[in-house]
């Protein structure tokens, strides 16, 4: 089977360390990069080194690390639950990683990518929030620049506005029904009063509104976007579009459109596919119905519609139908297809082309 290009070859997590043992085995400055790395964290950092470095060696005694100044030994990994190496020496480094897996320790050897359980991202630290990047070792100086855009867009209090939603998660999981109305709450929660508060270092005005989002949330209140998904490629979506589907509650879909696009959504959507196709729950007829049962029930629909919603005289009508039944919606248009063919790339033209909309508008 041949294996999709897009596809990981590495599954992105993070480790439980807390109070845990982690250990760096080296001397020099990889050595001391990573003890700098799980220095910010809470683990039980112990560094193996029988002649570290001046600068490790002083890193060491001013943070007041666990440092076994002897060479490698297997026992050096008792109760460890990550290693690294960092030694240099590659016959070395191949038997303690070999030692750290025989023990069931996962390791990771510094720029030996073959010889990792794990790879290091690059981090970006509002703890307890935590982005890591990552490029499967290819690229280390492409995520340290993607890390250092991140970082600049996050507000430096991110960390403290986390610790504050974990402090009202009881009072919200009490008084408020799972689903729409968390999710409504959280989103004014974290882009609202109580955010811009915490960004300026008021801590009793976002304590003050962060009390007031809580006995003065209304009701969920259902709404549908139809999105256009343009000539089909996921990168000819437009930034609404996007926006629009990672705030959906549930994906209404046409069956033309692509996976890529679909995917776009957040994980925890519901996606329902319309149209004539076997395994569709609605006809793309009955999906004004539908729609307008979702928006009652609450819930934030995208109407995902393949081609130009501007040639689609079902798009009209499912428009009509939902403001015959008082619900709120709004046109997202995507790209015209008045694009011609030649300037779009062939996956795009391909999509356009399967698209329903433009049956017999193509030569």
């Amino acid at each position: 089977m041949a294996s999709n290009p897009a596809s990981l070859s590495v599954f992105p997590a993070f480790f439980r360390i807390r109070n845990e043992v982690v250990v760096v085995v080296g001397d020099g400055e990889e050595a001391l990069n990573k003890v700098r790395l799980l220095a910010e964290t809470s683990a039980v950092v112990r560094i193996v080194s029988p002649e570290p470095a001046p600068v490790l060696a002083r890193y060491i005694a001013e943070h007041g690390l666990e440092h076994v100044a002897e060479p490698f030994a297997p026992a050096h990994l008792g109760g460890a639950k990550l290693v690294f190496v960092a030694t240099g020496e590659e016959g070395m480094e191949a038997a303690i990683a070999a030692e750290a897996r025989r023990q069931r320790i996962p390791v990771n050897v510094v720029d030996r990518p073959e010889l990792c359980d794990f790879l290091t991202p690059a981090i970006v630290n509002r703890a307890p929030v935590a982005i890591a990047i990552g490029s499967e070792g290819t690229g280390p100086v492409l995520t340290q620049m993607i890390r250092a855009r991140i970082d600049a867009a996050l507000i430096p209090r991110l960390g403290d506005l986390a610790r504050l939603a974990e402090a009202y998660r009881p009072a919200v999981e009490k008084f408020l029904a799972k689903g729409v109305a968390r999710r409504l709450f959280w989103r004014a929660f974290f882009s609202g009063t109580v955010a811009r508060s915490v960004e300026r270092g008021d801590e009793a005005a976002a304590h003050a509104a962060a009390k007031a989002l809580l006995e003065h949330h209304d009701a969920p209140q259902g709404y549908v976007w139809l999105v256009g998904a343009g000539p089909g490629a996921e990168d000819l979506l437009t930034l609404r579009a996007q926006r629009v589907l990672m705030e959906a509650d549930v994906i209404v879909h046409d069956t033309g459109v692509s996976e890529a696009i679909i995917a776009m959504g957040r994980r925890d959507a519901e996606r329902i596919a319309v149209g004539n196709r076997k395994g569709c729950r609605a006809r793309s007829r009955e999906a004004g119905a539908l729609l307008v049962q979702l928006a009652q029930e609450g819930k934030r629909v995208a109407r995902l519609k393949s081609g130009d919603l501007f040639l689609s005289s079902r798009a009209g009508e499912e428009m009509a139908t939902l403001r015959d039944a008082g619900i709120g919606a709004e046109i997202v248009p995507g790209i015209s297809l008045a694009f011609t063919p030649a300037s779009l790339s062939p996956k795009a033209e391909t999509a356009m082309k399967r698209s329903p909309e433009v049956e017999g508008l193509n030569p």
